[in-house]
């Protein structure tokens, strides 16, 4: 009998090994869901989604810090961001102004939130959950990025038509660059030297140097552009268009759109890329989901019913 106790024992250690080692080697995709006020966690290796949490209020905007696995999101229906951490399920709420939106974590332990009805950003320090500053940008800021190569903060002002440049170590303005028609999504990564502007309601993208300061080239996309997820090794950009149900691939060599996958679903808005997995993941707004696309064919892999009404509005995927 004893034997039989120590093989259960061990066989139940083994497992839970595995399982862990399964766990800390997957790649997972958190969603913001506006309509259900909750946070949907899928994971990439078994698509399969594994917890919805209820976070705050019209959950919108997220930023991950990846070298602690910490998950910001922002609650303009409670004005406040949600700090979750993944591998204790801790929730902490911390206060930013009206509407908080866009998100953008800096690898110093700063936050930078765009508030919506402030118009204004807010810069958080994530260790003390402390506000360092509060500056005033355009009217109706909504996507924000930091460039750590030459300390730029880049926010996309929706109702004044441009994108406003700070310098982020003492939050002084540098300039307004003039975009197209409701600048929101506001996209790039350091391995780049652009960044990528959609222009909503004129139906197009801004490319900007990240340099100069200038824009370079305006693409036409499909209607209502949200997003953009850019594939590193491809060089291909995505971007969501919402009211046309479709994603524009555009080859960034060359500045040609080259493709449109079409009917996509309903609304797609946020998107993201998981390199770990090869895959493409879009959140669906009025589908109530997220859809898998194969990286290499673009072809859909699977749809995963979500909570209600997400958005994904940043950069979502941890791996």
């Amino acid at each position: 009998m004893p034997k039989v106790i120590n093989l259960f024992f061990h066989l139940l250690i083994l497992f839970k090994f595995n399982y862990l080692q399964s766990e800390s080697s997957s790649s997972f995709a958190f969603i913001t869901n506006q309509e259900s006020n909750k946070l949907d966690i899928i994971n990439l290796k078994t698509r399969t989604k594994v917890n919805e949490i209820e976070i705050g209020l019209k959950p919108a905007g997220i930023s991950i810090n990846k070298n602690k696995g910490i998950i910001y999101i922002s609650n303009p229906g409670s004005n406040n961001i949600a700090e979750f951490t993944k591998s204790n399920n801790v929730i902490n709420k911390i206060k930013s102004g009206k509407s908080p939106l866009g998100l953008f974590y800096s690898e110093d332990d700063k936050l930078i939130v765009s508030n919506w009805y402030d118009n204004q950003i807010t810069i958080i320090n994530t260790n003390n959950k402390k506000i360092i500053e509060e500056v005033e940008v355009g009217r109706s800021p909504a996507g924000v990025y930091l460039s750590k190569s030459n300390n730029n903060i880049f926010v996309a002002n929706k109702e004044d038509n441009n994108v406003t440049v700070l310098d982020s170590e003492n939050f002084k303005f540098i300039k307004n660059i003039k975009v197209e028609k409701s600048p929101f999504g506001v996209f790039s990564n350091e391995g780049i030297d652009f960044l990528v502007v959609t222009n909503v309601q004129s139906n197009s993208i801004s490319i900007i140097n990240k340099q100069s300061l200038n824009v370079v080239k305006t693409i036409k996309v499909g209607k209502w552009p949200y997003y953009a997820a850019f594939d590193n090794y491809k060089k291909k950009l995505y971007v969501t268009n919402q009211r046309s149900d479709s994603i524009s691939v555009i080859d960034m060599n060359t500045y040609k759109r080259i493709k449109t996958l079409v009917d996509i679903c309903e609304y797609p808005e946020g998107i993201d890329i998981s390199y770990n997995e090869n895959l493409l993941v879009v959140a669906c707004w009025f589908e109530d989901n997220i859809i898998l696309l194969d990286l290499d064919s673009l072809d859909e892999i699977k749809k995963i019913r979500t909570s209600g009404g997400p958005r994904a509005f940043g950069n979502f995927i941890l791996e």
